[in-house]
């Protein structure tokens, strides 16, 4: 199945060669690129990321990178990524412009898509940490999970929190981290939230929740790791960054409680299905 790999990048070309190169070195290789550049010194004037591209392009896989000049925050880009993706594959893997993938990373990926989830995603470990093991008996309760009161009050997010593990597994979960592979007709119901700030907090978390009520499966590889450089980028140059992913969080906090009286426990009725 012929992927689509979707970038947002804000000045980070040392960071999105990295990963470019992380790409062409996949033991997986059916894919195109679809690129979002909203840097303040565009790609196409860095020689050695045009270099890179046409290099990718020679290797067969096509390659689109458009300007956004009028920035608005990760959740429109996101959206631009699928309105400027013409290649129609089957699958969207989404990309961060500042992670590395270790060398079966999308095959991984692809390995959980083809036991039947509609969205898979790995672990994103942070270059600043080594890889701490943990046993799996403590870690498969919290991989991506989310905890409720029984009136749908988030007591708990269980994020990967950049920790590697012990084993390969693929666990069933609530919510993706960063970089994730979509079945592409994921997005012909769902789309990525407008409501939040530029920063765009949440919103892996919006769309999942999203993913989850329209009946489709989600699944973490605990094996598949994208190493996070965790650099600034363009949203961490709002001044008053902490307060915009606090409004984000309550945003989404309320939205979910919402869901949640409409619904019902969601989350238990999906976790009862994916046993």
């Amino acid at each position: 199945m012929r992927i689509s790999i979707h970038i947002a990048t804000k000045d980070r070309h040392s960071e999105v060669s990295l990963l470019l190169q992380s790409l062409r070195e996949q033991s997986y290789q059916d894919w195109d690129i679809v690129m979002c550049d909203e840097s303040q010194t565009p790609i196409d004037s860095c020689e050695f990321l045009v270099m890179l591209i046409n290099k990718i392009r020679e290797e067969g896989h096509h390659v689109n990178v458009f300007r956004n000049d009028l920035s608005r925050g990760v959740c429109h880009v996101r959206n631009l990524l699928l309105e400027n993706d013409y290649f129609k594959n089957p699958l969207i893997l989404r990309l961060d412009d500042d992670v590395v993938l270790e060398a079966d990373y999308i095959q991984k990926l692809v390995d959980v898509i083809h036991l039947g989830y509609d969205i898979a995603s790995g672990v994103t470990p942070s270059f600043r940490h080594p890889l701490v093991k943990r046993e799996n008996t403590f870690v498969k309760p919290i991989i991506n999970a989310i905890e409720t009161d029984d009136v749908g009050n988030i007591t708990k997010f269980g994020d990967d929190c950049g920790i590697g593990y012990i084993e390969d597994d693929i666990i069933p979960t609530h919510h993706f981290r960063s970089c994730a592979l979509f079945k592409s007709k994921v997005f012909d119901k769902i789309k990525y939230p407008t409501n939040l700030t530029p920063v765009g907090f949440r919103e892996e978390s919006f769309i999942s929740i999203e993913a989850l009520l329209a009946g489709y499966k989600l699944a973490v590889h605990t094996g598949a790791i994208a190493w996070h450089f965790q650099t600034m980028s363009g949203g961490c140059r709002y001044p008053d960054y902490t307060e915009k992913v606090q409004t984000d969080d309550k945003t989404f906090q309320e939205w979910f409680k919402k869901k949640f009286q409409k619904h019902g426990d969601f989350l238990k009725k999906y976790d009862e299905k994916c046993k």
